[in-house]
This record gives structure tokens, sequence and C-alpha cells, in this order.
């Protein structure tokens, strides 16, 4: 148990990664890595779909699991609330990205606010490593981090036709991040 207090940030990554791997290898449907995002590799009505939602929950729940086992502080306390955001947007998918008239858009709207509030948690718990930081070169890293992070979901937001890329970026910058300077 010991090993996985100290490691739980690192399996979550590893395995969300490999989701995403996995998922990306079985895309059919027009998908494009470039254009379009993570989340809809396990869009509704996709038919492989079941991957990412995997992916999702167990990288949110390892990572809100680790947290809680490891001992809850308020330096961990917005990442926790990230990691239920990610594991819970894996419940609630976002609508089609293909043509199809049946889909929930409540379903997609409840994905979108928990992806946003996952975001701005993410941000947040970067502020706190930051504040928290013993030594001025990790708050000088953090701060790296966190500008980058926001770059990158500014850009996600601004280059609609290379969501896919802009958040792949994001994704990478903030797995970086947690594996390297989240204390666990």
């Amino acid at each position: 148990m010991e090993f996985f207090k100290n490691h739980y940030n690192l399996f979550a990554v590893e395995f969300f990664i490999l989701a995403i791997v996995v998922a990306d290898i079985f895309s059919t449907c027009n998908y494009n890595w470039t254009r379009n995002t993570i989340s809809d590799l396990g869009s509704q009505g996709y038919p492989y779909r079941l991957i990412m939602q995997i992916g999702f929950l167990t990288f949110g729940f390892t990572l809100a699991f680790g947290i809680i086992s490891s001992g809850l502080t308020w330096p961990k306390f917005p990442i926790l609330i990230y990691a239920i955001g990610v594991a819970l947007t894996g419940v609630f998918s976002t609508r089609p990205f293909f043509p199809s008239d049946h889909y929930s858009l409540s379903e997609s709207k409840i994905h979108s606010f928990l992806a946003q509030v996952a975001g701005v948690a993410f941000t947040i718990g970067i502020l706190f490593q930051l504040y928290f930081s013993p030594s001025q070169k990790e708050k000088w890293i953090n701060l790296i981090f966190l500008i980058l992070v926001l770059g990158f979901s500014i850009s996600f937001g601004l280059f609609k036709n290379h969501q896919g890329l802009a958040q792949r970026l994001l994704y990478f910058t903030s797995f970086i991040w947690l594996v390297k300077l989240f204390k666990p």
C-alpha cells in the first residue's frame, strides 16, 4: 500500500495514456486526433466509447483514492476535485462528433461542465503547489507549468480545427506536472 501511496499519480497517468492510445487505435467514424478531442473517443453513440470511459473513470478514481489514502491536505484538495471531475466525465459523455440524431444534450452539457470544473480545479492545484513550494526553484517551475496550462487551455478554445492537438498538449503538460511536481 505504501508503494501505491507514493506512486498513485504515476499509475493514474500511465493507465490514462494507455486508454487514450488504445482508443485512438480503435478510432473510427472520421476521428482525427488533431481535430477531435479525447472526450470524443468516449462520446455518445460511439462504438468504442467504453475504452475511453474506463480510461476517464480509472484515471480519476485512482488519483482520488491515492490522494485520500496518502492524506488529504489543502494543497492536494483542488487535485482531488480535478480527479473526481475527470472520473465523472467518463460517466457523462459528450455529444457525438459524427452525424447522429440520438443523443442526450443534457448529458453532453454535464460532461462539459465537469470538464471545466476539472480544468479550473487543476489550475488552482498548480497555484496551491506554487504557493506551498519549499524552494524558489520549485516555485518558478510551478509558475512555468501554470503558464503552459493556461496557454494550452486558451488555445483549446481559440483553434477549433485543432482542438485535439491543443488538448493533447494540455494533457501532456498536465501529466508531466502530475508525475514530476505534484506531491503525493
